[in-house]
């Protein structure tokens, strides 16, 4: 499993590159290529497990990867991004390389908390957010580097328009998002009668919404603008907490959320 791992990685990371030195072709048809070959891996996982592989941290970050091609496609055709294909491709490396550093669990099932009809609609949904909020957040550090090169006489690239596709990218990903935290709640009173438990994961999920939350404010107030990029990367920092580090640390982990730790 780990070899085509390997695989689906080298191809878009192929791609990026393709794409980064305008080899249009040969970028999309290695992008094509990893992308058959992660969802492949997500049909052996599928198919062993005898369910949507979604409940461990190998098994998430698979899927993760394999989400962000098509969302680039439907940027480059809803909004004309179709500059972003190099960032996309790269994006897609970076949870496959976390993978090949997870417990490849095959052998996972869900356990009786998880059996509910939110379960994939849930992880789905965040699986979006978070993959398009990573793109968002390269876009938005590249825009503040090319910013500065331009203030001390550089020449740079229309910084501006990074700020704009950043903006655009979260449009899209935080509706996925806010749906995550509220079908979480929902499926939580019918798993254990409470809608909300200050579980460490619950907690973090609701600090990272409420950031981004502030960052659409501070981008919408013509007083608070020049805030908006530094609460963009506090809400990415919280993501990562949410998402990595209170499943990996023993001390923010919980047994509401001990299943996604493997």
């Amino acid at each position: 499993m780990k070899t085509l791992i390997c695989v689906a990685a080298a191809a878009y990371a192929t791609a990026g590159f393709a794409f980064a030195f305008r080899r249009m072709r040969a970028g999309f048809a290695a992008l094509a290529a990893g992308w058959l070959v992660n969802a492949a891996v997500i049909a052996v996982n599928w198919t062993v497990a005898g369910t949507p592989p979604l409940g461990s941290m190998y098994h998430v970050l698979v899927v993760l990867a394999v989400c962000l091609p098509p969302l680039y496609l439907f940027l480059a055709v809803r909004d004309r991004l179709t500059w972003l294909h190099a960032y996309f491709a790269f994006a897609s490396v970076a949870p496959l390389v976390g993978a090949l550093c997870m417990n490849p669990d095959t052998l996972w099932r869900r356990m009786p908390a998880l059996q509910s009809a939110w379960f994939v609609p849930h992880v789905l949904a965040y699986m979006l957010s978070y993959a398009l909020a990573a793109v968002a957040v390269v876009l938005a550090v590249t825009g503040m580097v090319r910013g500065r090169a331009g203030a001390a006489g550089c020449a740079v690239a229309r910084p501006r328009g990074y700020d704009v596709a950043a903006h655009r990218i979260l449009l899209l990903g935080f509706p996925f998002m806010t749906f995550g935290l509220l079908s979480g709640m929902i499926w939580a009173d019918q798993a254990w009668s409470a809608y909300w438990s200050w579980d460490p994961k619950e907690v973090w999920s609701l600090i990272t919404w409420m950031l981004y939350l502030v960052y659409f404010h501070c981008r919408k107030s013509a007083s608070l603008r020049t805030w908006a990029n530094a609460a963009h990367c506090l809400a990415f920092a919280a993501l990562l907490t949410t998402f990595l580090l209170v499943n990996l640390l023993p001390k923010l982990s919980s047994a509401l959320h001990s299943y996604a730790t493997s």
